[in-house]
């Protein structure tokens, strides 16, 4: 069996990876903290790769990304500046039009372009989407209701 490939950790990065691993929604990062905390073990390569069903060097690759990136978690993490961060948490509960954004309510869509705008950074939606989980909001399609019509109607009755 060949040798381990050393990947020692310390008490806070540790942590980190098994935060990481223990809150992630993704399978392939998942996936990827536990090898890192296997090898952190002094678990073979092979080894890891039967706990995990994946081939050895695919646990290789992971374990080499790990060590040539500075030790952090494994996945990317996603790059917004704080000058971003702050204004989406400073407008989000304010009426669009009060930012000259015409529209009655925030997408993720018009919230991406106006912090474009602002902040001269650019974001794809799951970003923004994401972070607004983050602070405790959540992302919905908007539903149709057919109380509007009732209410402008008085006559109107459903499938009369």
């Amino acid at each position: 069996m060949t040798a381990p490939i050393r990947v020692r950790l310390d008490q806070a990065t540790r942590t980190a990876v098994s935060d990481r691993y223990e809150h992630t929604r993704g399978a392939v990062e998942r996936t990827n903290c536990q090898i890192v905390l296997l090898a952190d073990e002094g678990r073979h390569a092979q080894e890891i790769a039967w706990l995990v069903r994946r081939g050895p060097d695919q646990v290789r690759t992971v374990l080499h990304r790990f060590q040539a990136e500075a030790r952090k978690a494994p996945g990317r993490a996603l790059q917004v500046t704080p000058a971003w961060l702050a204004e989406l948490e400073r407008v989000i509960d304010l009426d669009p039009h009060t930012v000259d954004v015409p529209s009655p309510v925030w997408t993720t869509r018009l919230l991406s372009a106006y912090l474009q705008r602002v902040t001269g950074h650019t974001t794809g939606i799951e970003t923004v989407r994401v972070h607004l989980h983050r602070l405790g909001y959540v992302c919905k399609r908007p539903t149709w209701s057919m109380k509007r019509k009732s209410t402008e109607h008085a006559g109107w009755v459903k499938n009369a």
